[in-house]
């Protein structure tokens, strides 16, 4: 059985998901996916610097949020 190949638009589905602060497992459920495969695809987009991974302590300090 071959790996289904990611469009674009699933790409960045799965980015807005992890913004909103979904669960993989839920994101996966949702997309038809395993949990796996979405964690492969985030490292992949990291690596290709089209997804920036970062603690929300980090965010915070950097956008100047204080409301965590």
């Amino acid at each position: 059985m071959s790996a289904q190949r990611w469009t674009t638009n699933e790409e960045d589905l799965l980015v807005e998901n992890l913004e909103l602060g979904y669960d993989l497992e839920i994101i996966a459920s949702l997309m038809g996916r395993s949990p796996q495969s979405l964690g492969m695809k985030i490292v992949h987009l990291a690596t290709k610097g089209k997804l920036l991974i970062m603690a929300p302590e980090t965010f915070d300090a950097l956008v100047g949020n204080p409301c965590r």
